[in-house]
């Protein structure tokens, strides 16, 4: 049976945290201080939108996040060099159970990669939640592969452990929903594939109102990748469904963050 992936988060690398957080707020959204990741160099806050979420990361101590390696902490290293000048989207997570037939998988496809990585962290009310990471050294013609990580729990106890946090269905806008990304790379046909066939995602070609041609992969959810031809190389865009009514455009650093209807 084939590994399934699952989107579960995207990262924002931002250069001030509240001024992230103040944008969210003028348009309706919450993004809340998540904390300190402790020794790595970064800090965060996140914002949810079901069972999955987003997350502004910035740095706090360059010298600690240019300690760590890629092959252990390639989100911290590169938060460190890249920091202040680049501010947008970094890339995404997957989700899986059971990472180390995750890791058997992206080997066989010849993709090179880090450890499987350890984390944990002990939430307000004292339960400690623990996580798997795993990095995808090196890119696609330039664009940053996913990262991968496992919850060790199943969606309905990852699920609550949002419900928990109290972020849930708390932005002022409504019930706000994780539609899509828009990657714009100079060959949306063939990464769209390689991508496909590297997480064993389905993949489906169209054209949109406007007539660009793209290549959608679904990610679970409901949810898409969607890969459009552009000099980017990189995520440009989040996409959100939203109450009737309502509707929000936010643009912080390269990172665009909108309301659709489809």
């Amino acid at each position: 049976m084939a590994q399934q992936f699952t989107w579960d988060h995207t990262v924002d690398f931002v250069d001030d945290l509240k001024q992230a957080e103040q944008a969210f707020a003028d348009q309706g959204l919450t993004a809340s201080y998540g904390g300190k990741h402790v020794g790595h160099g970064t800090e965060n806050s996140l914002a949810y939108f079901g069972d999955n979420y987003l997350e502004f990361l910035t740095l706090y101590s360059r010298k600690e996040a240019l300690a760590e390696t890629p092959q252990r902490g390639q989100i911290f290293h590169d938060a460190g060099e890249l920091l202040p000048e680049f501010e947008g989207f970094y890339r995404p997570a997957l989700h899986v159970h059971g990472i180390e037939a995750a890791a058997e998988r992206l080997r066989s496809k010849g993709v090179e990669l880090g450890e499987i990585v350890p984390g944990n962290r002990t939430t307000a009310n004292g339960e400690e939640i623990r996580w798997q990471l795993l990095w995808l050294l090196g890119d696609d013609h330039g664009l940053r592969y996913p990262f991968v990580i496992d919850w060790d729990a199943d969606e309905a106890t990852q699920l609550e452990r949002y419900e928990n946090s109290g972020l849930l269905h708390r932005h002022p806008l409504g019930e706000v929903s994780t539609r899509r990304a828009i990657f714009e790379v100079p060959d949306p046909a063939g990464i769209s594939a390689h991508w496909a066939d590297l997480f064993d995602l389905e993949r489906t070609h169209g054209t949109d109102d406007n007539g660009r041609e793209y290549y959608d992969l679904a990610v679970g959810g409901g949810r898409d990748w969607r890969f459009v031809k552009g000099d980017y190389n990189g995520i440009t865009e989040l996409q959100y469904t939203v109450p009737a009514g309502k509707s929000f455009d936010v643009t912080i650093g390269k990172a665009r963050y909108r309301s659709v209807t489809d």
